[in-house]
């Protein structure tokens, strides 16, 4: 739209450049005109006093006073040329006068026209500075989003490093659960291509690269699944298992991790509330929080995250289908 009024603003420069050159050429012209008529003018006013005269001394006396024949004939030839003379000279006047009107009339056509024209083109200057201050508005809120969505990635990856590490610490710090405490767990590995879903909604972020904003080419690395859910829903624990945290955790609120043995861990993020406590054994399909919604990501859903060894693992393979 831009490139557009610019566009415009050129063809009524170029437009306004032509009339202003029109109008200075018939300017020349009505200036050499009133000074030709001036001394048509001039002219004229001598041609009248002269046949003033004339009149008062008499054609006949003047004609018949000659001394011969031919005499007589050369002083009627030369009355007559001037007489037609001074005839072609108030014909060219008044010609010249008609000319000048029309020149006028046209200069004052051309001059209102390049009036109008000027208003024209400060209008679209006016609409020019308008889309230029309208983008630079929008360039700056363009440059303000990335911005933000460059420090969210930035807290994102910091807050991906400190789950690792507390994962890794929570890993460490494990004790052997005492015989009889916690179910007969099968193998978790066993399970893959068969786990529910930790709760009923549909996937909107997906494992691995991602860019967060498409204008932006920014990268980013998601370590598990986001599935979009209504607020308040119940997150299920996808398989038996031990509640080794349940807490907030900075950049992904609340969240819960399971250990569900041979170093398998589930984590279940976002969470408006926390159903279990650190230590409580937890069985497959049972409650252990409800969908948030705490700005981490977009609207109400639950993240969620399967790691081996601390190592994140694709979800969706996991799951039946």
């Amino acid at each position: 739209q831009l490139d557009q009024s610019r566009r415009q603003l050129r063809e009524i420069r170029a437009e306004n450049e032509r009339l202003e050159a029109r109008i200075q050429d018939l300017d020349r012209k009505r200036q050499r005109l009133v000074k030709e008529i001036k001394t048509l003018e001039s002219y004229a006013m001598q041609r009248l006093v002269a046949l003033y005269k004339l009149g008062e001394l008499g054609v006949a006396q003047i004609l018949f006073s000659s001394g011969s024949f031919f005499e007589l004939s050369q002083k009627k030839k030369a009355l007559e040329r001037i007489l037609a003379t001074d005839a072609e000279t108030l014909d060219r006047l008044q010609s010249q006068k008609r000319h000048l009107e029309s020149i006028c009339q046209k200069l004052t056509t051309s001059r209102l026209e390049h009036e109008q024209l000027q208003g024209r083109f400060r209008q679209q200057e006016t609409v020019i500075a308008q889309k230029r201050a309208k983008r630079a508005k929008l360039l700056e809120k363009i440059r303000a989003r990335k911005n933000l969505t460059l420090a969210s990635v930035a807290s994102l990856k910091k807050a991906a490093k400190e789950l690792d590490k507390a994962i890794r610490s929570l890993e460490c710090k494990l004790k052997p659960v005492p015989a009889g405490a916690r179910p007969e767990l099968y193998s978790f590995r066993a399970l893959k291509g068969s786990l529910p879903m930790p709760v009923s909604g549909a996937l909107m972020g997906f494992f691995g690269n991602y860019g967060s904003e498409k204008d932006y080419n920014i990268k980013n690395f998601r370590k598990g699944v986001i599935i979009s859910t209504k607020l308040g829903t119940p997150v299920r624990a996808v398989s038996d298992g031990r509640v080794i945290y349940a807490s907030w955790f900075k950049g992904y609120g609340n969240i819960v991790i399971i250990d569900h043995g041979e170093h398998y861990y589930t984590v279940s993020a976002q969470l408006e509330e926390v159903l279990k406590k650190p230590g409580a054994i937890v069985l497959k399909g049972e409650a252990i929080g409800t969908v948030g919604d705490v700005g981490s990501f977009s609207g109400p859903g639950l993240y969620f995250e399967i790691r081996h060894h601390g190592k994140p693992l694709n979800p969706i393979p996991w799951f039946k289908r």
